[in-house]
């Protein structure tokens, strides 16, 4: 009997989240029909961006595709200063503005200008070494991060494209 009332219970709830709209934000054609183009600075950052997107990013055949290109924008901050001015903490804020065009036109006007702008912070010790470590183990978070939130701006973009 109780496992009857679960059923019925998961069953009305799978009718009311279909009944009030909810919709998951990627499926198979959500990151289809774009082509990111290759940056032209080749910084480690750039280079892990388009990697990210290139291998999400799928073309179709038809010229129907949208074209991508992106700048990078790293800036480091001292943000944790003691009263001998040795700095405890460093910040690292990424901001990469992509634009994205049509494939098949010839004026190649921007239809969409986004931007996903990540910051974080890492401890600074005695050791360089270490602090390097941080500061890349830093940098290739956020840059997953970026990597994440783009895709998902672009998966909205074609979503409304499409009404």
């Amino acid at each position: 009997m109780l496992f009857r009332k679960n059923i019925i219970v998961l069953l009305f709830f799978v009718f009311f989240l279909q009944s009030c709209g909810f919709q998951p934000l990627y499926n198979m054609e959500s990151l289809s029909g774009f082509i990111i183009n290759e940056p032209s600075d080749k910084s480690k950052s750039s280079v892990i961006i388009y990697k990210g997107l290139d291998d999400a990013l799928k073309p179709i055949s038809t010229s129907d595709n949208f074209i991508i290109d992106f700048s990078i924008d790293e800036q480091f901050e001292d943000i944790d200063i003691r009263e001998d001015e040795k700095v405890l903490r460093k910040n690292i804020v990424i901001s990469v503005k992509f634009s994205i065009k049509r494939e098949n036109e010839e004026e190649e006007e921007e239809i969409f200008i986004g931007e996903s702008l990540i910051s974080s912070a890492y401890n600074r010790v005695a050791e360089p070494y270490a602090n390097f470590v941080n500061e890349q183990d830093t940098r290739d978070r956020i840059l997953l991060l970026i990597i994440q939130d783009i895709k998902r701006q672009l998966a909205l973009f074609k979503k409304n494209q499409r009404k």
